[in-house]
């Protein structure tokens, strides 16, 4: 690499690192003008791309990389993990045994073997290659850690905690390490350590958006007269999931004369606004630039401004610190009436009663995956339902809509003239007028529950906003349906058919 090369790749590296990306980009594009197969800047331009999100443009990169320097083994490592996050286990799989083939001891590639293993859904395997990691390199953190989330899986809580404790001994700034520990945590019941450990989240980049506002952070006691922001952040359903705090939050501040003002995702604007009349709920303003989400604040001041801020996921620390904190309410989003008789009107003569499924997340790539059962299984369970199915996918494609209706043997019905994704206030109206949700872990299973809909959730294994119990005690209207050893939909969707059958006994 001759000066002018590596000047411009170290400002490329410096430029990422900053979050600066196209910057870096344009400096890295330069330097490979002048030399197009250099290894070291096509692994820049690689890392830049996939933080932008470029997916066609990462691969590319990385297999240029590996063609010019096929035994550069930290290639090998991220174009196996992105192949991945594709789904494309298999092909992460031949890439990474061929690479082990000439580097046998090398514990990186036992560790991402591990990793994509567990994502295809074949744990023993992945345990195998993490533990081979570990004998190749005693103490690898990022191994421990993999392997945690196996034990985690298996329900060997105590266990998995004592290998998120050595990692953090090793890595104790590492904030996906902490917010994993504080997961584990939750899924216990142990509320003071998980909630502090959940804070972790606002330091992983990408989790939480960049806030601007400037103001201190809220030490949970409300000033006569004060004024606190609430900031919205990660997605629609941990926005749906942590709202449920806010009516506590509204009469803690009116018994200390304060005001709250909350930002939330612009489609939950209307829904919350109703739902929580005492409280200020404006829409966030939101950037997404070199591959960064930022919130800016100029709207503030005509709000009213604020004295101190805290993010939504910051509320339990202070509101929900032992289960008896969570309200037994089944409800706390309220609705719109005439939508709700709208939609009561459009499905009065369908067969009742009424089921409305919601098979996986908008997102589905990398581990994402694994919570979601696959379509088959969605099929045999709608196949002999009592009554009506409703699709409460917002984003169904029209062919996998045809696929499971096909597969399932019977209708599905798609609720005319609304868009689920982006209307939110009716699809919650729309959602009060059926009977019963099942829906896998998603933002539509947090919209229903909160609105008092009988919600069956669909889960891998249990999830941490359980604390531990059979229900979401954030939204006590829904209840898991858990299988005896993760992943085992047979055996899940067995519970959920005896579950609906002893709902309605009559049929």
């Amino acid at each position: 690499m001759n000066a002018a090369v590596s000047d411009l790749y170290r400002e490329g590296v410096r430029l990422a690192a900053a979050g600066r990306h196209f910057d870096a980009i344009g400096r890295l594009e330069r330097a490979l003008a002048v030399e197009p197969n250099n290894p070291h800047v096509l692994f820049a331009l690689a890392n830049t791309a996939r933080a932008l999100g470029l997916a066609k443009q990462t691969e590319v990169f990385l297999r240029m990389v590996l063609a010019n320097d096929p035994g550069r083994l930290e290639a090998v490592v991220v174009l196996g993990n992105f192949l991945s996050s594709q789904g494309r286990h298999d092909e992460a799989v031949t890439l990474l045994q061929q690479a082990l083939e000439a580097n046998a001891d090398a514990p990186e590639l036992m560790l991402t073997l591990g990793v994509v293993y567990r994502a295809a859904g074949d744990e023993n395997i992945a345990e195998t290659h993490l533990r081979r990691a570990l004998d190749l390199k005693p103490g690898y953190a990022l191994a421990l850690g993999n392997l945690a989330s196996i034990l985690s899986d298996r329900g060997e809580y105590d266990e998995a905690l004592r290998l998120c404790d050595r990692v953090l001994a090793e890595l104790p700034g590492n904030a996906q390490a902490r917010l994993n520990r504080a997961v584990l945590h939750l899924l216990t019941g142990n509320f003071d350590a998980g909630w502090r450990d959940y804070a972790a989240r606002l330091n992983i980049p990408g989790k939480t958006p960049v806030a601007d506002h400037g103001l201190p952070a809220w030490n949970g006691v409300f000033r006569a007269g004060m004024r606190l922001l609430v900031t919205g952040e990660q997605g629609v359903g941990d926005q749906i999931m942590f709202a449920g705090i806010l009516p506590d939050l509204a009469a803690k501040a009116d018994a200390a004369d304060a005001r709250v003002v909350v930002e939330c995702e612009p489609r939950l604007v209307d829904l919350f606004a109703r739902s929580f009349p005492s409280l200020r709920v404006c829409p966030w303003s939101i950037e997404r630039r070199d591959g960064t989400v930022r919130a800016h604040y100029d709207w503030l001041k005509d709000a009213g401004g604020a004295d101190a801020a805290v993010a939504m996921g910051g509320l339990p620390i202070f509101l929900r610190t032992r289960i008896e904190d969570f309200s037994a309410v089944p409800s706390y989003l309220r609705i719109d009436a005439a939508e709700k008789a709208h939609w009561r009107k459009a499905f009065a003569d369908l067969p009742r009663p009424l089921t409305a499924i919601c098979w996986r997340s908008g997102k589905t790539g990398g581990e994402r995956a694994m919570q979601y059962a696959p379509l088959e299984c969605w099929a045999g369970a709608i196949r002999d339902l009592p009554g009506t199915v409703i699709c409460a996918q917002y984003d169904a494609e029209a062919d996998e809509i045809a696929a499971l209706a096909e597969t399932g043997n019977r209708p599905i019905v798609v609720p005319a003239g609304i868009d689920q994704r982006c209307e939110l206030d009716r699809t919650a109206a729309m959602l009060a007028a059926v009977d019963v949700l099942v829906s896998a872990p998603t933002a539509v299973s947090w919209l229903a529950a909160a609105a008092g809909v009988p919600t069956y959730k669909m889960v891998r294994d249990p999830a941490w906003t359980g604390f531990g119990r059979p229900y979401e005690p954030f939204a006590p209207s829904a209840v898991f349906v858990v299988p005896p050893a993760a992943g085992d939909w047979a055996a899940s969707f067995a519970t959920l058919r005896d579950r609906l059958d002893r709902r309605n006994p009559a049929i």
